[in-house]
């Protein structure tokens, strides 16, 4: 699978370069890589890659090796690293070119990266089309995240207008206070009228009063309680059917996500009301 990224950034040549080869910065930028060790400078690292495609969690420690490098315009790479847990082997190679650029006197540098991934073990089985998408995910995250770090290079952060911070008066006009109480007044009337019922007293079949006793809630007239309940004859037949509804599928060359969503499909279908 090959991959790209083509991108103009705010950003000068030395400043990317800085970024990349500095270990805890570039970490944070690749999504789910964790531990980055820098064994040789400009030569070897180490890192474990964390993700979930599909229904694989994977932890892949991985080798990163520097194959050439020109500084602050080219570097190749691969990494290589396998997960124990499904076999899966993952191959990158890499090559990431700048190009520093002006216009009108503002920095910028062009960003191209170029990678070819393999995929071998459990991991293939989900198929060419999920593997494929998921990794074009992470090279976009990678991109997004690399923006918001390029976007905070000269230390600017938000800064208040010249009025200052908004402060909450700390008395309102008249006007607001007696809107205030109105509401305050409004709300307890209310209050009072929702908790009313709950305080009147209960009857007993003799006819005596209970005081303190709330009496109980009455259903509203008319009103038919529904219940779901799974027809069982039906329930076998439609899980049956989608089985191999699933199995066709997935023969076809679909995606295995069939063998879940089929027969959930079924159950929902088995479904039938009861009224109370």
């Amino acid at each position: 699978m090959d991959f790209r990224i083509d991108a103009l950034l705010p950003a000068t040549a030395s400043q990317l370069w800085a970024i990349f080869f500095d270990v805890k910065r570039v970490a944070t930028l690749i999504p789910g890589c964790e531990n980055v060790v820098e064994e040789e400078a400009l030569k070897t690292f180490s890192a474990v890659m964390r993700q979930k495609i599909g229904p694989f969690k994977l932890e892949v420690p991985t080798r990163i090796d520097i194959e050439t490098y020109e500084i602050e315009r080219q570097v190749a790479l691969k990494a290589v690293g396998t997960d124990k847990a499904t076999g899966t082997t993952i191959d990158v190679r890499m090559v990431v070119n700048l190009e520093e650029q002006r216009d009108d006197g503002q920095a910028l540098c062009k960003l191209d990266v170029g990678a070819s991934m393999q995929v071998a073990g459990r991991l293939a089985s989900l198929g060419y089309p999920i593997v494929r998408k998921r990794s074009e995910q992470l090279f976009s995250e990678f991109e997004a995240r690399l923006r918001a770090e390029l976007a905070h290079l000269d230390g600017s952060r938000p800064v208040a207008s010249d009025s200052g911070p908004a402060v909450a008066p700390a008395s309102r006009p008249t006007a607001d206070r007696g809107a205030s109480a109105a509401t305050t007044r409004g709300a307890a009337g209310l209050s009072t009228a929702t908790e009313a019922p709950s305080a009147r007293p209960s009857v007993d079949h003799a006819g005596h009063v209970q005081p303190g006793h709330a009496a109980p809630p009455q259903a509203a007239p008319g009103r038919r309680e529904i219940e779901l309940v799974f027809l069982w004859p039906r329930l076998g037949i439609n899980v049956a059917v989608a089985l191999g509804v699933a199995h066709g599928a997935v023969a076809l060359g679909q995606s295995p996500w069939w063998w879940l969503a089929a027969p959930l499909l079924g159950v929902a279908a088995s479904l039938g009301r009861r009224g109370g």
